[in-house]
């Protein structure tokens, strides 16, 4: 039986919202998908929150009342947590999962509080051979594969790519393809529909996007508007397959770095939470990154139990 209610999230790595200039590649691209998602706005400090209810844009806080940069270690984990991760560490701290939030990944990520619920949930994302061997060797994994691992979510490798059951880092491969391995390359639009059909089986499936967070580190304007137009297919092509009766997708980020290719860094400007679909009013009071987590699992919930009692009853005496 389908989940009465599926939960796409796209998390977007080092996507901020800064003041629009000529160095903020959000600020100037226009592309219609990623207008849309803000509500007919460029992605900039400036776009005004929109309230609907089944469309939501809305600025949220990605420094958790902690001095320095966020980073992508504690801000990932406060997200698929709902816990401030940074006060946990005492401090920003990344890219990896600090020791001292490790507990509380493995007991309340998201993955693991909807498995206990008995909701599937799904992990989208493809890895190759090299990132299993290294991660096992060092006891390194990212915040999203550690709470994975935690959760008894399958993480996806090549051979799931291949079959079309996972999606690439860079959506289309073709990194993937240019490092030697064997992979076919595809377009943006059929990584939409792979996504989406991973989505139909779970109740809550997860996608991570780290191309935005390299393109600002690398302050590559060019690149940085490379990987907003592959995104904005991206997104073309997911609205258009998303059933917004039964379905929401979800876009968030850890921290912002995008938004400023000015500086290197990262940056403590806040960052975009997009809802469209079924339950995107929920998440209307939503203020920093603890707000997401909880929301779905309560969104799912209240879905599950609505479903309940819907469900036709049977006449007395029969089963």
């Amino acid at each position: 039986m389908k989940p009465p209610l599926q939960v796409v999230w796209v998390f977007l790595d080092g996507v901020g919202l800064g003041p629009a200039h000529a160095r903020n590649p959000l600020s100037c691209f226009r592309g219609p998908a990623l207008t849309a998602l803000a509500g007919g706005q460029a992605w900039s400090l400036g776009a005004k929150p929109r309230l609907g209810t089944t469309q939501l844009f809305l600025p949220i806080d990605a420094t958790l009342g902690i001095t320095g940069l966020p980073q992508s270690g504690t801000g990932q984990a406060t997200l698929l947590t709902g816990f401030n991760c940074a006060r946990i560490a005492g401090r920003h701290y990344g890219p990896y999962p600090h020791s001292r939030t490790r507990a509380v990944l493995a007991r309340y990520n998201v993955f693991r509080r909807l498995q206990d619920r008995g909701y599937p949930a799904a992990f989208a994302n493809a890895y190759p051979p090299s990132f299993f061997t290294q991660a096992r060797v060092r006891n390194r994994w990212s915040v999203t594969t550690r709470c994975c691992l935690e959760a008894g979510i399958v993480l996806r490798d090549l051979q799931a790519l291949a079959q079309g059951n996972a999606i690439a880092a860079d959506l289309t491969g073709q990194r993937l393809f240019d490092a030697g391995f064997a992979v076919t390359v595809i377009e943006e639009a059929e990584a939409a529909h792979r996504l989406m059909h991973i989505a139909t089986h779970h109740a809550f499936t997860l996608v991570e996007y780290f191309l935005t967070d390299q393109a600002g580190h690398s302050q590559d304007i060019d690149e940085a508007y490379r990987v907003l137009a592959s995104l904005d297919r991206f997104f073309a092509a997911l609205l258009d397959l998303l059933e917004p009766d039964r379905q929401l997708l979800l876009i968030s980020s850890d921290h912002g770095n995008l938004e400023d290719l000015r500086v290197r860094t990262h940056t403590r400007n806040p960052v975009p939470l997009i809802a469209w679909g079924q339950g995107a009013m929920h998440f209307r009071h939503a203020r920093d990154l603890r707000d997401i987590t909880p929301t779905i699992v309560a969104l799912l919930e209240a879905a599950m139990a609505d479903s309940l009692q819907q469900r036709p009853r049977s006449p007395a005496g029969v089963p």
